[in-house]
């Protein structure tokens, strides 16, 4: 005979806790639940019975087992509730303000400097930090005797085939040839991005700095169009007209003329003129090895130390706060929380 369903409903609904329930499920429910004593008794049975009480069995087994996992469900959300109410979380207060990032003062200018090369339709280019000896020295004129190439200015990157094969950038210059011969013949490009020296360092030199680099080439390109750009650029990038410059005649070996161009600025409590852009039109070797005709086409090229420019911009005594990892340093600029 069939346990009284009614009966084990009425016990079920008398559970409060989850402890009475897990009693009721190891009673009712579980390997050993009352109704397994019905099973051994269906040996006796005919096979027409066997199957009748078989199928009541498991409608009973169904029905509690229902029940029991909405019970079950009532009991948890009466707990928590309850927990609710001892402990109230006002979901409409407004939550702790979490620290904004911080853009270093580097990366701002560059984004600036893109931005406004941009809209004077230059190529954004940013090559890569390892290059190779001829791409750094020989594809811009620069001999294989030359003092730069020397240790004390590069840093080379030794590999099983030969102990100066690569050398990190010494300038953005590495990737002239090739740019040119991507965007040839006639092309307007910016290469952004860091070099490596091997020297000391001090209030105006570090081992890793920003530059950028712009190449401009065409037909008829003179030092006119050179030094108008020039002038241009720098006003774009410093937002002001008030910076004090001049040009000096220098020797570079991939453009010819050359030029350095100083800004004056304060350096270590003193003022002097640092040297902020190297320029001048490009070689004509250069454009041989990147496959142009110099004499059918010209161009200029300039080499801007971004990292000094941010000291002049914002009035740096020093370039190393740039990169010593102070966040209040950073945090002194607001516009540094534009990422």
């Amino acid at each position: 005979m069939l346990p009284n369903q009614d009966e084990i409903l009425a016990v079920l609904e008398n559970c409060s806790t989850e402890a009475e329930l897990k009693e009721f499920f190891v009673q009712y429910l579980g390997k050993k639940w009352s109704v397994n004593g019905l099973f051994k008794q269906m040996k006796d049975l005919s096979p027409e019975q066997r199957k009748t009480a078989g199928q009541e069995i498991k409608m009973l087994h169904d029905t509690i087992q229902t029940a029991f996992f909405a019970k079950q469900d009532e009991i948890k959300k009466a707990y928590w509730d309850e927990k609710l109410k001892e402990e109230i979380v006002d979901i409409s207060t407004p939550a702790n303000t979490l620290p904004r990032g911080y853009a270093n003062l580097q990366n701002l200018l560059r984004r600036n400097v893109e931005n406004l090369f941009q809209w004077m339709w230059f190529h954004i280019e940013y090559g890569k930090d390892l290059v190779s000896i001829q791409e750094n020295f020989e594809h811009v004129n620069i001999p294989a005797n030359h003092p730069a190439t020397e240790m004390h200015d590069t840093l080379y990157i030794k590999d099983e085939t030969h102990p100066k094969s690569k050398v990190l950038r010494t300038h953005t210059s590495a990737h002239q040839v090739e740019l040119i011969k991507k965007y040839w013949p006639s092309c307007k490009f910016i290469v952004p991005g860091k070099v490596y020296r091997n020297e000391s360092m001090d209030a105006s030199h570090d081992v890793v700095f920003w530059q950028v680099e712009w190449v401009v080439i065409g037909k008829w390109i003179t030092m006119k169009h050179f030094k108008h750009t020039m002038e241009e650029v720098l006003k774009g990038i410093l937002e002001t007209d008030s910076i004090e410059l001049r040009m000096r005649p220098a020797y570079f070996p991939f453009v010819e003329p050359g030029v350095e161009i100083d800004a004056k600025a304060e350096v270590g409590g003193k003022e002097k003129w640092l040297e902020i852009l190297w320029a001048g039109m490009i070689h004509p070797v250069v454009l041989e090895n990147a496959g142009l005709d110099p004499k059918e086409y010209s161009g200029f090229a300039f080499g801007l130390w971004m990292t000094r420019m941010v000291a002049l911009r914002y009035g740096l005594g020093d370039i190393r706060l740039l990169t010593n990892g102070d966040l209040r340093f950073l945090h002194s600029f607001p516009e540094a929380t534009t990422i």
